[in-house]
């Protein structure tokens, strides 16, 4: 698929090649996930409330597809409580500069995920499919694009979007700052559905002034686990 762009430290953490940085913490990374997206954009609650047939979700690094597939499991979960809701589709559109190759995709989920058969399942759909930048899942989609983050926004333009909520999961901002520029946010925000959120695992300041200045509204949480602050936020319009 891709050249491999990892390599495994001395506790088998992916780390990035081109960013020095991990990819996750391997020691609760699913529920770090889901703490910091699922629950940060409070994504069960906003699928309650959704009023139209399908809810999309953006996110700014693709890594080894952890938060799509938990996302993904998050909303079939929701679809089999509630089968005669309005909302029956999930859109997910990515951006990934530097693609995972196949066998190091298939060794994170091996790693990470292997224990929770569920996800497990729903990585091996996943690993088939990605030989294509668009994947659909019955009523899941997924859409990357290969590109740099500068493209991204006017890759979501193209498709015609408004993006519900955000998954801000780059790398660090110290080691990645593009990921986290001021343009990036004002193009985001622009992209960004009426009363569509945020949610990113750092609180840094000049992330935090530059989704400000975007033209979010931004809270600060409490941090996943030993971490003490994250950034949740939404557009209030």
């Amino acid at each position: 698929m891709h050249k491999s762009t990892i390599i495994w430290n001395e506790n088998q953490t992916p780390v990035s090649v081109h960013f020095d940085d991990v990819y996750f913490n391997s020691e609760g990374a699913i529920d770090e996930t889901r703490y910091v997206f699922i629950e940060g954009n409070d994504l069960t609650q906003r699928f309650l409330e959704h009023k139209q047939n399908t809810f999309i979700v953006g996110e700014t690094g693709f890594g080894s597809g952890l938060s799509f597939l938990i996302l993904w499991q998050t909303f079939l979960n929701f679809r089999s409580e509630h089968p005669h809701h309005i909302l029956k589709h999930l859109a997910f559109f990515s951006v990934e500069k530097y693609p995972l190759s196949l066998d190091d995709l298939i060794k994170i989920h091996d790693n990470v995920i292997c224990k929770n058969e569920r996800l497990f399942s729903l990585a091996k759909q996943l690993q088939a499919s990605l030989i294509n930048s668009t994947c659909h899942f019955d009523n899941v989609s997924l859409t990357i694009c290969y590109d740099d983050i500068y493209h991204f926004s006017d890759f979501l333009a193209k498709q015609n979007v408004l993006i519900d909520a955000w998954f801000f999961d780059g790398f660090s901002p110290a080691k990645n700052p593009d990921m986290w520029s001021a343009s990036l946010f004002k193009d985001c925000y622009a992209l960004t559905a009426s009363n569509g959120s945020f949610a990113t695992f750092t609180a840094a300041g000049f992330v935090r002034r530059n989704l400000l200045n975007a033209g979010f509204k931004v809270h600060k949480r409490k941090g996943f686990g030993v971490k003490r602050e994250m950034l949740i936020g939404y557009k209030s319009e």
